[in-house]
């Protein structure tokens, strides 16, 4: 599972969240949380890194040879979702 944490400021009860080009999901969960105490968040020079090391590691599992599963699909087919 991939996550995208980012800190916005609310425009007239609105926000905007702009997803990286590698982001490879069509769907997504939002949790909209306060913000209690400002905490430091990644530049996006920063964000960018860490998708690029995601990638990498994800290449590296699929020229493995090995197949590997969502667990979170696994989970809903258990339970029937």
């Amino acid at each position: 599972m991939e996550a995208l944490r980012e800190i916005h400021e609310v425009n007239s009860g609105q926000i905007t969240i702009q997803l990286p080009k590698i982001f490879p999901y069509q769907q997504v969960e939002v949790i909209v949380l306060p913000v209690t105490n400002k905490t430091r968040l990644p530049t996006p020079q920063e964000q960018e890194a860490v998708w690029q090391r995601i990638e990498a590691i994800r290449e590296q599992l699929a020229s493995s040879g090995r197949t590997f599963s969502d667990s979170t699909e696994l989970v809903r087919e258990d339970r029937g979702w």
